[in-house]
């Protein structure tokens, strides 16, 4: 295992940081510290080199020009909250809105607007980088402080286990993290070799917002219907695109498989396992303008270039008392796994 640390950019005024991790098997990924963002997922390819199967951006600056999100780490809570609106211990919280009047993503100053402070740890087995931060309810507007840390742990299963720590104030409130990924694991500038398969029988209805009505509507016989492979392309083309709230089946207090995507071309395969209840899928249906992803074919980004899989706590869950709990008590402290586990053939 090997761990490697560089400055990446200057990026107002900041100092950026990329932590590269590798294993014994030639597998890599790489992190910043700015947005603690998943920067790449290096992994060998037949002519000798690497294939990265994560999207990203040459500079700090493009990851802020869009509402991309692009792999970086989102909290305090991930997905929309109505109206920026919700009660909690009997009191009544208005939180900072960003997108028509509802908070999104944690709001303008949520971890993705971060620098965070890291730290290192390696041993003969798996090599891990750990982002820190004390989150202020002075900057982002949520209730309570809590210190919060990401970590990224590659081992030699050519596993990454991404997880999010918060360790409460005084104060109680909430906390739904997500790592806002997007795969594209061939060589392509869309999705037509990729293959999907979700551990879902239903979807959040949502209104014109994104928002959740609080219904679920069954996946059997729709586009929505990922119960065993389906091509990706051909249902995105079906729905018009996705972006998305799957209803994982079952419930866990350790990860289990909530998704697996697969190449059929590279035969490469990456499955997603997570506690969390809740699957965002997004498919970036409209081009945005000035969009670059670093790709080889360096042309602007196609709609439906990548697939975004974020697990999380379903969206608005504070103001839907059967989507899952994400209030975080006073003084607790509270840990959120998502792991991707990536086959070849």
């Amino acid at each position: 295992m090997e761990v490697t640390v560089k400055p990446f950019e200057n990026y107002q005024g900041q100092t950026i940081t990329q932590v590269r991790l590798k294993n014994n098997q030639g597998v890599e990924i790489s992190c910043l510290s700015q947005g603690a963002t998943w920067y790449e997922f290096l992994v060998p390819n037949k002519a000798g080199g690497h294939q990265n199967l994560l999207m990203n951006f040459d500079h700090c600056a493009a990851y802020y020009t869009n509402g991309l999100c692009c792999c970086q780490s989102i909290g305090r809570v991930a997905g929309r909250i109505k109206q920026g609106q919700f009660n909690l211990n009997n009191k009544s919280i208005q939180l900072p809105t960003n997108e028509n009047g509802n908070t999104l993503h944690g709001g303008d100053q949520g971890f993705r607007f971060l620098n965070w402070d890291f730290s290192t740890e390696q041993s003969s087995q798996t090599a891990s980088v750990m982002f820190t931060k004390k989150i202020e309810a002075q900057v982002d507007g949520f209730p309570g402080d809590c210190l919060v840390h990401i970590t990224y742990t590659l081992d030699n299963q050519n596993k990454v286990t991404l997880t999010f720590t918060a360790e409460n104030g005084p104060e109680a409130t909430l906390f739904n993290p997500t790592c806002h990924v997007y795969f594209n694991f061939s060589d392509r500038p869309d999705l037509s070799t990729h293959e999907l398969k979700i551990n879902s029988t239903q979807h959040l209805q949502l209104d014109s917002e994104l928002i959740p009505t609080g219904q679920m509507c069954a996946n059997a016989k729709t586009p929505y219907d990922f119960s065993d492979f389906q091509n990706l392309q051909t249902a995105i083309q079906a729905n018009q695109g996705f972006d998305d709230a799957f209803v994982i089946a079952g419930s866990s207090q350790t990860p289990q498989l909530v998704a697996s995507l697969r190449e059929t071309t590279h035969g490469r395969q990456v499955n997603l396992l997570s506690e969390s209840n809740g699957l965002i899928m997004y498919t970036m249906s409209q081009q945005q303008p000035g969009v670059s992803f670093k790709r080889d074919h360096g042309a602007l980004a196609q709609p439906s270039e990548a697939v975004a899989l974020e697990a999380q706590m379903l969206p608005d869950a504070i103001n839907h008392p059967n989507f899952g709990d994400i209030v975080l008590p006073a003084h607790a402290t509270r840990k959120h796994q998502i792991i991707f586990a990536l086959q070849q053939n």
